[in-house]
């Protein structure tokens, strides 16, 4: 499961990239593809890190319960939300604003600066999310090895 979640954070920093080229190279006829390859990538980043956040959710749970409430497996549980679930919420806000810039952009209400800044903006949230779940999910992993093996 959380290699699914690393690869699909993965995923939308990738689809931002393309997005993003797509944006530049876009002509009037072709807005549309870069509006759907918009959309389809904020459906999987959002996924992407409200799942890592119910992720984390889950195995915490697991864990306490697995190490009889053990003071040290709790507070590991705790820390490695307080590092992820900021670092998401962030990433889903920047391509959230993005998008809806987007719209603005779309609809003349919006410079288009400020839309191509938030969009590099979002690239960083999710290399910043990812950066900081693969090390937290690999200190997870170590604890459901000890306390979970069945």
């Amino acid at each position: 499961m959380a290699q699914a979640l690393l690869i699909s954070t993965l995923l939308t920093i990738a689809g931002l990239i393309v997005t993003i080229v797509m944006g530049f190279r876009a002509t009037p006829a072709h807005q549309g593809d870069h509006i759907l390859t918009a959309l389809v990538t904020v459906v999987i980043g959002l996924f992407s890190q409200s799942m890592t956040m119910f992720f984390f959710i889950g195995t915490g749970k697991e864990l306490k319960d697995a190490s009889n409430q053990n003071a040290d497996v709790v507070q590991r549980t705790k820390d490695f939300k307080s590092r992820v679930f900021p670092a998401a919420m962030w990433a889903m806000t920047a391509i959230m604003v993005t998008f809806i810039t987007g719209g603005g952009v779309g609809l003349g209400k919006t410079p288009i600066w400020l839309h191509n800044a938030l969009s590099a903006v979002s690239i960083l949230m999710y290399a910043r999310a990812y950066w900081i779940q693969i090390r937290a999910m690999n200190e997870n992993a170590t604890l459901m090895e000890r306390y979970l093996r069945e």
